[in-house]
C-alpha cells in the first residue's frame, strides 16, 4: 500500500483537500531529512480540514503525542519541525491553488463538505475534482506552496493530569480547563 493509499484508507475517500495535506507534509518530510515519522516530529495545522488527517498519517503526529497542534486560522498553511528545534518549515498553499476550478467549484466542494450535496452533484464534484487533486499530488512544487524556515513560536503543550470535578453536572475535567464560579470548579459546557 502506498503512502496516499494508507491516507486515504485512513481518511475515508480521496478529494484535493486530502491530496493538499499529503503534498505538503511530504514535501516537508523531504525538505526537513527527517526519516521515519513519529514522536521526532511536531506538526502545526491551521485548519480543520481533510488535510489534516493526511497530515496526521504521513507524519506520525498526534493529539494523543501533544506533537500535533491545531491553531484555528483558517489557512491551508502546515508547519514542521523536529522535536526540540527553534526553527520550522512552513508550508503554504499559494493563493488561487483550491480555486484554479472556478468559484462554482469551491462553491460545489462545500455542499459536499457540508453533506447538503444531492446525488448527482457529488458526483460532479468528485468527477471535477480529479485534474486537481492529480495538480496538487503531481504539479511542480513550487506552484502549488511557499516555504520558508521560521521559527517555532511555541513549545508544545503541557500535559497536566490533575483532574477536578464539575459542581453542576460532576463529570471529571483536567484542572487547567475548570472554570471557577464561586470558589467550585465548573466544566466550559457547565459554564455558560
Amino acid at each position: 500500500m502506498t503512502d496516499w493509499e494508507k491516507v486515504i484508507a485512513f481518511h475515508g475517500h480521496p478529494c484535493c483537500l486530502l491530496a493538499i495535506g499529503y503534498r505538503a507534509t511530504r514535501v516537508a518530510l523531504e525538505k526537513l531529512g527527517a526519516g521515519s515519522p513519529g514522536h521526532d516530529l511536531v506538526a502545526v495545522v491551521e485548519n480543520r480540514t481533510c488535510a489534516a488527517d493526511a497530515v496526521q498519517v504521513m507524519s506520525g503526529c498526534t493529539f494523543g503525542k501533544r506533537n500535533f497542534v491545531y491553531r484555528d486560522n483558517g489557512k491551508y498553511v502546515f508547519t514542521f519541525a523536529c522535536m526540540g528545534e527553534q526553527q520550522a518549515l512552513r508550508v503554504s498553499l499559494k493563493a488561487g491553488v483550491l480555486s484554479r476550478e472556478g468559484d462554482g467549484f469551491v462553491t460545489l466542494m462545500e455542499k459536499v463538505a457540508n453533506g447538503l450535496a444531492t446525488e448527482e452533484e457529488r458526483e460532479e464534484f468528485y468527477h471535477r475534482q480529479e485534474p486537481l487533486m492529480k495538480y496538487i499530488l503531481e504539479g511542480p512544487v513550487e506552484e502549488i506552496f511557499e516555504m520558508q524556515v521560521v521559527n517555532l513560536e511555541k513549545s508544545l503543550p503541557e500535559l497536566r493530569l490533575q483532574m477536578v470535578t464539575c459542581s453542576r453536572c460532576g463529570e471529571e475535567m483536567m484542572k487547567d480547563h475548570a472554570f471557577f464560579q464561586e470558589g467550585r470548579p465548573v466544566c466550559k459546557d457547565c459554564s455558560a
